[in-house]
């Protein structure tokens, strides 16, 4: 269950012209967290008109030998620009660790991530957390290079593709589609997304066009959600995925992909 803690900055670096990586002190959480895991951040901003909403940030790693957890954000509205000022050796009101952590089992040993903008962060994680047994492939867009996370947050086994466009949609089909060379969707044994809806679907739409048979659970996506209480009291996070009404901050992050598609 998720709680209230105060935790210790340790780190707090920019690690490219869009991104940021903050370091927690927190070693019971650092054990426990899981690929999907997110602290709820409170941002103290006066100016911020949802100063009373949490921020949802995505871990994008764990140190649980120096006791310390990982997000990796961009500050591009007022409460988490005020989260950029914030120094090493201040504390942060956050609540975790939320949502629901990736189903992994043992039979993916071919992985292929698929992500865009702030679900990247969990892909990071996703990668770092189970290169050590699988073999990963993480496809990274975004519409500037500086809003890529750095090779140097990955392990070196881990093969790191990116594209730069404005259009996620068209990038995921130009990455994908089966052209003169095999599909990455072909050999993957589960794909994991974290992409906007029109990409989602886009995705979901070459899934059916390679693979001769797409069982549930084969692909998984991440439905992000924006400030909110964190426990499905506000409604603020709700989707609909195939007529039910689905609340990510506590049911997710991670759905069905063929929910959407």
């Amino acid at each position: 269950m998720a709680r209230q803690h105060t935790l210790a900055i340790a780190d707090h670096r920019q690690v490219t012209a869009h991104l940021r990586w903050l370091a927690l002190h927190a070693p019971d959480l650092a054990r426990d967290a899981r690929p999907g895991h997110a602290l709820l951040v409170h941002c103290n901003d006066s100016d911020d008109r949802y100063r009373l909403l949490r921020r949802p940030l995505f871990l994008a790693a764990t140190m649980p030998e120096i006791g310390q957890l990982a997000l990796l954000y961009e500050p591009h509205e007022p409460g988490l620009a005020w989260l950029a000022r914030r120094l090493p050796g201040e504390t942060l009101d956050v609540v975790g660790l939320s949502g629901r952590p990736f189903p992994l089992n043992d039979r993916q040993r071919n992985l292929l991530l698929v992500g865009a903008s702030a679900g990247l962060a969990a892909l990071i994680f996703m990668a770092r957390f189970t290169a050590p047994y699988a073999a990963v492939t993480l496809l990274a867009f975004a519409d500037d290079q500086e809003r890529l996370p750095p090779p140097f947050l990955l392990p070196s086994a881990v093969e790191y593709v990116t594209m730069v466009d404005m259009d996620v949609a068209a990038s995921v089909a130009a990455a994908l589609q089966p052209t003169d060379k095999p599909s990455m969707l072909a050999w993957a044994d589960a794909v994991v997304a974290a992409l906007p809806r029109e990409a989602l679907a886009e995705l979901g739409r070459i899934v059916r066009m390679v693979r001769l048979r797409w069982a549930r659970g084969f692909a998984e996506m991440l439905i992000e959600s924006p400030p909110g209480c964190g426990f499905g009291a506000c409604g603020t996070c709700a989707v609909e995925l195939r007529g039910r009404v689905r609340l990510p901050c506590v049911e997710g992050p991670w759905f069905d992909l063929r929910d959407v598609a």
